[in-house]
């Protein structure tokens, strides 16, 4: 009987956890239908800046930098919460892969998320820490984080961001600065320089802040959303074994009811018997 009583007890928390993981999976899924607008909405205003610097580069080139820097900073964008499987495990392989010098002397690295952070050495000290993204809300506060240790920095470095992509999972190396890197600004639709109220050099820096700063926030956007998609695949699986595991405690359950009837019938017939 106690036995019986004991799979019973388990049976039923487990169905407790169950639940808690389904209300963690349904969160995770609503999250994920926000993101989806929002990185829309920021892809397409990251592409507009990209075409104004084309226009604006290509009478301008003067305000590129000159000379490449020697130094790198890495962004790391992990994740704050567990339940998202190897999520944080493939960034470092990345990072070791990718980056062999990331732990010198010439190179910073930006550690985003409180669950990669345990990855990664804790005596080196070129590694900054900072908190991750739970939801969307807290992406401005992390961007304003990057931001000033950024801004910390005198020397002028490369700036990459390691993330998730949400296209076939993939890690992708972006980088950051020195700006517009990737654009071709040789050709132009237009055949007069834009008329500014600033100096080039001044909107030139303008103009980089703004594309850094959208930049950020579509990159944790992006990685959000990834690691939610992540965990949505790894409750489910999680559920689903927990599925399977009450279905053989209720069996076992039944098995040992029907054990104890048994017993019962045996213990009267015993009784009717000495009678």
């Amino acid at each position: 009987m106690t036995r019986r009583h004991e799979q019973i007890a388990h049976r039923r928390k487990l169905s407790e956890i169950r639940n808690i993981m389904n209300s963690m999976k349904t969160l995770a899924m609503m999250e994920t239908h926000k993101l989806e607008r929002i990185i829309e909405t920021q892809t397409t205003m990251i592409a507009t800046i990209e075409n104004i610097a084309t226009d604006f580069l290509h009478f301008n080139p003067q305000v590129l930098p000159d000379v490449e820097p020697t130094s790198n900073i890495i962004l790391l964008i992990g994740s704050e919460r567990g339940f998202c499987g190897d999520f944080n495990e493939k960034l470092v392989n990345k990072l070791e892969q990718s980056f062999s010098n990331a732990t010198q002397g010439d190179t910073t690295l930006i550690a985003v998320g409180r669950k990669l952070h345990s990855l990664l050495d804790q005596k080196n000290n070129n590694i900054t820490h900072i908190e991750g993204t739970s939801v969307i809300e807290d992406i401005s506060n992390v961007v304003n984080s990057m931001s000033e240790i950024l801004a910390a920095c005198k020397n002028l470095s490369s700036l990459y961001a390691l993330y998730h992509n949400s296209q076939h999972d993939e890690l992708i190396i972006e980088r950051l600065m020195p700006p517009f890197k990737e654009i071709h600004y040789e050709k132009t639709d237009y055949t007069t320089p834009p008329l500014l109220n600033l100096t080039a050099r001044d909107f030139f820096l303008e103009l980089t802040e703004h594309y850094l700063f959208n930049s950020l926030h579509k990159i944790l956007y992006i990685s959000l959303m990834v690691e939610n998609q992540r965990r949505i695949q790894h409750l489910e699986n999680s559920t689903h074994h927990l599925d399977e595991k009450t279905a053989e405690l209720k069996h076992k359950i039944n098995t040992l009811r029907q054990e104890e009837i048994i017993e019962e019938i045996e213990i009267i017939l015993l009784n009717a018997s000495n009678i």
